[in-house]
């Protein structure tokens, strides 16, 4: 049977992100946009579903300080402006071509370029492993006494399905959160004003990170690699995003991917409801309020649709 392709849920996804206060993003479907390119990364199909164009850090071969995605310089500028105390930082991200990623970076912010191949402060990194540095009118190394289990962990094996993955990092100024696919793998409590557990410059001096670098930039002068990972729908929210609401966003993802246009010879086998957040609706259609609905319906010979109702 000859199959035709569209895409779904743009409303589900355009109402998750909206819920919350984006001061960037960037989905690739039109490029890099108001991004640069920064060495020999490039915007490239991914066949996964629901994927279409992404950002794949190091097409031509890792290195290091060389390849990463540079985003505008006002990011966090807007951040402070806003007067929220709290940030999210979300993407997909995929393990690509990389190799020998563990202390790669995938996500960081300073005053400016590297110099001499070295970075210094103010700074903020996200690092591959699941942890995380702060130095900016204030400073923590998120060490393991502050994790909430007394240790950090420390680990990439999250990549090593060469699947996609949400990353998300959540920041108040007095905790941090690391999630993967919407689980917490990290989280720390901080008092906020002593040396060493300060994470507030990045609210009331923001606009002191100007360079900031998606997929690279390593901290300091470590001698690591930028990654050659695949990221997708990056944004920074200027709000403490929840599991409920990280969650919303990946089912958003997965419920926009390519479906099949016919379904003639088809039997359909379950079906359920999601409200326009995101969020399952634990009862059958007669039993749901007055309202809009996207139904995700999955038929015997494996397609899946979906369509907005309203009730």
């Amino acid at each position: 049977m000859k199959k035709f392709y569209f895409f779904a849920l743009a409303l589900l996804t355009t109402t998750v992100v909206g819920a919350q206060t984006v001061i960037y993003s960037n989905t690739f479907e039109s490029g890099a946009g108001d991004a640069t390119i920064v060495g020999n990364g490039a915007i490239v199909d991914d066949a996964t579903p629901g994927f279409g164009k992404v950002f794949h850090n190091a097409a031509g071969g890792q290195a290091i300080r060389a390849n990463y995605l540079l985003l505008p310089a006002d990011v966090f500028a807007d951040l402070q402006a806003s007067a929220q105390q709290a940030v999210s930082i979300g993407f997909w991200v995929n393990k690509g071509s990389a190799v020998d990623y563990f202390w790669t970076p995938l996500f960081s912010a300073y005053g400016a370029a590297p110099i001499n191949n070295a970075n210094t402060w103010p700074m903020m990194v996200l690092q591959s492993r699941l942890v995380a540095q702060v130095n900016v009118a204030g400073w923590t190394d998120l060490v393991d006494a502050q994790n909430v289990k007394g240790v950090n962990k420390a680990s990439t094996v999250w990549l090593d399905d060469n699947a996609w993955h949400y990353y998300t990092a959540v920041f108040t100024p007095t905790n941090v959160k690391i999630y993967v696919d919407g689980v917490i793998e990290n989280e720390w409590n901080i008092d906020g004003v002593t040396a060493g557990q300060v994470v507030a410059g990045m609210f009331t001096n923001g606009s002191e990170l100007k360079y900031i670098a998606l997929g690279g930039n390593q901290a300091w002068n470590w001698a690591d690699p930028d990654p050659a990972y695949k990221f997708d729908d990056v944004a920074v929210y200027a709000s403490a995003l929840t599991a409920e609401q990280i969650n919303a966003i990946r089912t958003a993802k997965s419920l926009s991917t390519a479906l099949p246009g016919e379904v003639q010879d088809q039997v359909l086998v379950s079906e359920e409801y999601f409200n326009l957040n995101g969020t399952k609706e634990t009862v059958k259609l007669n039993e749901l309020d007055k309202g809009s609905y996207i139904r995700r319906a999955v038929y015997s010979d494996g397609s899946v649709k979906t369509l907005k109702v309203i009730k």
